[in-house]
């Protein structure tokens, strides 16, 4: 056995170099594996003595959790909502079956591309690159952890998915679609698409939220479903969802007839819901296919319209109408006016008809190079 000034070798009867070093707990690491030659084992402590004086040392130990073990620590981090952990479990599933069991050192870009592409021809581009998101992030949290130094899952292959196609939804049609809606819900339609609410910010509204002097309408709190499961979260989805939003009187009207006819109950009751069920339960997104669908096909629309399409069509309205994006931003509830126009909002055929309209204008009052040349270039 040779002595070095950092760490230790020593030759193992089979014939193999063995790495030793010590550690701030002052116990010895033997390196995760042997070396065919002493020079090799050399070279792993030297770089391994560089990155503890660097502070990047990680502990190999660490990297043998395997990631089913490290991906229900990471689901079971504080803070996580609990439809955003059912969510997150159920994308992460697709993937454990392969890679679960490996150790998350042992994971390389190959394993996981692997994974991928196999998960690629049962899914559509879109729900792969959702489900990939979350294993990307239990990865990189890995990194940030200290467990692995690289995540194994960077620069990996994804098929290329194009935007679904966005359905606009004129005045005539949202008022059109609300007239098909059982008589309840009419107002549910227009909070929808008209201030661009989610839909557990919608059914989350309580009598207290609506402030019918000011006109205006706050998210306070929304609805989730998580496995057939409600809860009522007291607090919106992100700190910019806390919003309250000036509503169009029309649509205060509208609410206040809601309430006049149908929640009659509650007048007294600043806490209860202004949108439940038949049955005065709190609405399941199962609305949707129930009650949304049938009155989308009723009132003649794209059978693709779905509720939280009426929160794009509403988005795509201000865009049409000049709104500020950064008015846009906070009506929307996003942190930032990238991300609304990004996401939800979307050229029409009328705004781009529009802007051909003012480009004939400008360029028959100014034409392009002043006069026109003759075809040969030539002016006369």
């Amino acid at each position: 056995m040779s002595r070095r000034q950092f760490g230790r070798i020593r030759k193992l009867p089979s014939g193999r170099w063995q790495a030793r070093y010590p550690v701030g707990d002052g116990g010895l690491r033997v390196a995760p594996r042997t070396f065919p030659i002493e020079g090799d084992a050399s070279r792993y402590l030297a770089t391994a003595e560089a990155d503890l004086a660097r502070g990047q040392y990680i502990d190999p130990r660490s990297g043998m959790v395997t990631l089913s073990q490290w991906a229900e620590q990471w689901l079971a981090r504080p803070g996580k909502r609990a439809n955003s952990v059912a969510r997150d479990r159920q994308a992460l599933d697709v993937f454990l079956g392969d890679l679960g069991p490996r150790p998350l050192a042992s994971i390389t870009p190959m394993h996981v591309q692997g994974a991928v592409d196999a998960r690629s021809k049962l899914v559509a581009p879109a729900t792969l690159a959702r489900d990939f998101s979350a294993l990307r992030a239990v990865l990189n949290a890995a990194v940030d952890g200290d467990l692995i130094g690289r995540s194994p899952a960077r620069k990996i292959a994804l098929p290329r998915s194009r935007p679904p196609e966005r359905v606009a939804v004129s005045p005539e049609q949202l008022e059109k679609l609300a007239s098909e809606v059982p008589a309840r819900f009419p107002a549910l339609v227009l909070v929808a698409g008209v201030l661009g609410l989610r839909w557990g910010e919608a059914v989350g509204l309580r009598v207290r939220d609506i402030d019918f002097l000011r006109r205006t309408v706050t998210v306070a709190q929304i609805v989730e479903e998580t496995a057939g499961h409600l809860a009522v979260v007291k607090e919106a989805k992100t700190a910019a969802g806390l919003r309250t939003l000036a509503a169009p009187g029309f649509l205060i009207d509208e609410l206040a007839q809601h309430l006049a006819e149908h929640r009659t109950g509650i007048a007294g009751d600043p806490e209860g819901l202004v949108f439940v069920g038949p049955r005065g339960g709190v609405l399941r997104r199962r609305f949707g296919e129930r009650t949304f669908a049938p009155a989308v096909v009723k009132a003649a629309l794209d059978p693709s319209l779905t509720f939280h399409g009426l929160r794009h069509a509403a988005i795509t309205t201000m865009v049409e109408l000049g709104v500020h994006p950064r008015v846009m931003q906070g009506r929307a509830g996003h942190a930032t006016s990238k991300l609304t126009m990004e996401l939800y909002a979307h050229v029409t055929e009328s705004a781009d008809r529009q802007a051909a309209e003012l480009l004939d204008r400008h360029y028959r009052d100014q034409p392009p190079g002043g006069e026109r040349g003759t075809a040969s270039g030539r002016r006369d």
